[in-house]
């Protein structure tokens, strides 16, 4: 009876099967490194005390002022402000809209018009400092892997193929530009502190992608806190 054999493959070469660990050696390498990468946040709060030997008063009406000299970052921010606290059922009042120019306004005006319009709160945010870092960014790696020697290997691409270092191939240096701004919340009824904090974001010129990192991080940070969306 005739046996039917399948022809065998031929074998993997040496220098075929030193190419694909090599490949996939340097993938992992990659992987690695990238995990390694920190993930830049647009806005973190860095530091907040809330009020807490009293109850929360309930907060339906908060007058939101951006005080920034930059008046298109400030309408892009209370704007994005008064769109996230509608979400959690808070109406919130952009300053630009109900109150005259800063050299304009007196404090006895904005009491008077906070008194006028019955707000509940007045959330008030202030830049306070500036700092800028620089960073060395790569760009592309060399391979880093070890191999060690085998006896079945051809001598010359094991010596060509089985040793590697990394190093930086290319890199550039990144400026960064971090902002500190701090928040502070007012109940209008004592005019006194509800809600404090600290902020630090990643400065940007695209003052509505910027603007609304903020507002996210803060109107997020005031559910957590439970100053708003509670009943």
């Amino acid at each position: 009876m005739p046996f039917n054999f399948t022809e065998a493959e031929p074998p993997v070469s040496i220098p075929k099967r030193v190419y694909e660990i090599r490949a996939f050696l340097l993938f992992l390498v990659s992987v690695l490194m990238l995990a390694a990468l920190p993930i830049r946040a647009g806005t973190k709060i860095v530091h907040r005390w809330v009020l807490t030997d009293q109850p929360m008063p309930q907060l339906q009406k908060i007058l939101v002022i951006g005080v920034l000299e930059n008046y298109l970052i400030r309408q892009e921010l209370e704007d994005e402000m008064e769109r996230l606290l509608a979400k959690s059922g808070v109406q919130g009042i952009r300053s630009h809209m109900v109150l005259p120019p800063r050299n304009e306004l007196l404090e006895g005006e904005l009491k008077e018009r906070i008194k006028e319009n019955d707000f509940d709160g007045v959330l008030v945010i202030r830049p306070k400092a500036m700092r800028k870092e620089t960073k060395e960014v790569v760009t592309s790696l060399g391979a880093r892997f070890y191999m060690p020697p085998a006896a079945y290997y051809n001598f010359w691409p094991y010596w060509n193929m089985a040793w590697g270092q990394a190093y930086p191939s290319s890199s550039s240096v990144k400026e960064y530009t971090y902002v500190s701004t701090e928040f502070n919340l007012y109940n209008t009824k004592d005019e006194k502190l509800l809600w404090s904090g600290e902020t630090e974001s990643v400065y940007s010129k695209n003052f509505g992608k910027l603007a609304r990192e903020y507002a996210r991080a803060l109107v997020t940070q005031l559910k957590k806190d439970k100053v708003i969306g509670t009943k």
